[in-house]
């Protein structure tokens, strides 16, 4: 009988008394107690929780915090030292007599429902930097929350939806500042802050905006510029932010997320700065200001207009140069010549060659790269340098040849076993002109062995190759003009000058 009376008594005491949740408790110096789970002996650390498990007044017993909350980074007992990197789950819901809450920078994750309903908060919040999980609804309900401040650099986790979102019914929270040094916002971070009015600045280290990060945050206004660091803009980033008029997206803008501006029914201006079209979804920008423009990069409007997504938003208006300048010499004067130099809008193919004179060698381009003739695509100013040797077994010359032989049509092409000026050399080939077929042709004795041919023009670019001829190839015939000839064979290379004249 007795035992039975012991264990009605035990239940009985269960109803009555909150289960406690805690190894051990701080006073502050503020009257306040702090309570604490360790939640890593080996490493000591330790998590701030509630007194009790038992809902929905998790501090039935106990005295709740009140006025100015400064959470320690550090405390100590029964002799050892614990650091506070966890606010635990709902350790401080129902709080209502907080005014200001200081979070220590040991903290790394503040838990789900930790400040719910603190409708006592009245001054700024800050997300500390080594902040990397924020739980659900953790802020839920601090109606006069006025600010938060973002510092955490690298969050992976808030909210986590809508409906569970970190602030939400904070009805006064009308200003979010992301510190210098973040690189992600992550999804749903202020999701539905329909208080949030004041322009959102972006630091140039962000790199990263999450889906639904600022969706359904209807007052926020102005403009919204996204930084150069900023790869990728998540699937309804800012989804139904009415009051945003400008958009400005940075240079590196790689991915654009499914309906990321859907009904910006205001957002009447859009400059893209990303030279190649973003990938995006034909919702990520929709439903938008009967007046709205979009301005690309002139050097990239053909892109835009090829892109299946992009030219739905089209007409396009254009900013920034169009051009590019390609800056290409020698590096020292008299040792070489640097052809295809000069401006070209993006995308155009520039060709590179050097000519080098005798008794050098070409070693490469300042920047690292070897190849001569030298073909790329321009997509930014570029400027190099040609690097030449001292070399006995290149033969190099630049000259003109005379033009001492005529033929039918009035083509007259110079260097037909003409000696080049103030040198032994002669040109190892024996030039002729098909007038019938309207083409030079260029006859190399066996012991040449030619391995490659090339033309440029005047402007750098190759107009003529041929690779592994058996001493004989057939070229056409060119217009009138001055033309760079290379010739690579297996005993040599000779860069020689030769001459055509077309005119009757």
């Amino acid at each position: 009988m007795k035992r039975k009376v012991a264990i009605v008594l035990a239940f009985m005491a269960l109803l009555t008394f909150p289960a406690r949740a805690f190894d051990f408790a701080i006073r502050l110096n503020s009257g306040d107690t702090l309570y604490f789970e360790v939640t890593d002996a080996v490493r000591h650390r330790a998590t701030v929780v509630p007194p009790s498990d038992d809902g929905p007044d998790y501090y039935k017993g106990h005295g709740k915090i009140s006025g100015v909350l400064v959470i320690p980074s550090e405390v100590t007992f029964e002799g050892q030292s614990y650091t506070v990197t966890t606010i635990g789950e709902r350790a401080f819901s129902g709080c209502t007599d907080i005014r200001m809450v200081s979070i220590p920078s040991t903290v790394t994750t503040i838990g789900s429902y930790a400040f719910y309903g603190c409708t006592g908060i009245n001054d700024p919040v800050v997300i500390g930097e080594n902040v990397t999980r924020v739980g659900l609804s953790a802020f839920y309900g601090c109606t006069q929350l006025p600010a938060v401040v973002f510092k955490a650099r690298r969050c992976e986790f808030m909210g986590g939806s809508l409906a569970t979102s970190v602030f939400g019914n904070c009805g006064r929270l009308k200003k979010v500042t992301i510190a210098e040094e973040v690189t992600r916002i992550p999804d749903y971070a202020f999701c539905g802050v329909d208080a949030l009015s004041s322009n959102v600045s972006f630091p140039e280290s962000l790199e990263y905006i999450g889906d639904y990060a600022f969706s359904f945050c209807s007052k926020l206004s102005g403009e919204i510029v996204i930084p150069d660091h900023v790869t990728a803009i998540g699937e309804c980033a800012f989804n139904q932010c009415h009051a945003v008029t400008a958009l400005i997206l940075g240079a590196a803008v790689d991915t654009i997320g499914g309906r990321a501006f859907y009904k910006c029914i205001n957002l009447r201006s859009l400059m893209v700065r990303t030279a190649a079209p973003p990938r995006m979804e034909s919702s990520s920008f929709s439903d938008l200001h009967k007046s709205f423009s979009l301005s690309i990069p002139c050097v990239s409007k053909q892109l835009y207009e090829n892109d299946d997504v992009w030219k739905g938003l089209a007409p396009f208006k254009t900013h920034g140069n169009c051009t590019f300048t390609v800056q290409a010499e020698e590096a020292h004067l008299g040792e070489a010549k640097v052809f295809g130099a000069g401006n070209y809008m993006y995308g155009d193919s520039v060709t590179l060659v050097v000519a080098c004179a005798a008794g050098y060698a070409f070693e490469g381009w300042s920047d690292g790269n070897r190849e001569n003739p030298r073909t790329f695509i321009a997509r930014e100013n570029m400027k190099v340098r040609a690097l030449t040797r001292g070399s006995k077994s290149v033969a190099e010359r630049e000259t003109v040849y005379k033009v001492d032989t005529v033929y039918s049509e009035g083509c007259k092409l110079a260097g037909s076993r003409e000696q080049v000026a103030g040198s032994r050399e002669q040109l190892p080939a024996t030039i002729s002109y098909d007038a019938a077929k309207k083409r030079v042709e260029w006859d190399f004795p066996e012991g040449e062995r030619l391995l490659a041919l090339m033309v440029y023009n005047d402007n750098g670019e190759c107009i003529y190759r041929t690779d592994n001829a058996k001493g004989k190839f057939k070229m056409k015939r060119f217009p009138t003009g001055s033309y760079f000839v290379r010739i690579e064979t297996v005993r040599r290379t000779l860069n020689y000058r030769f001459f055509m004249n077309n005119e009757e």
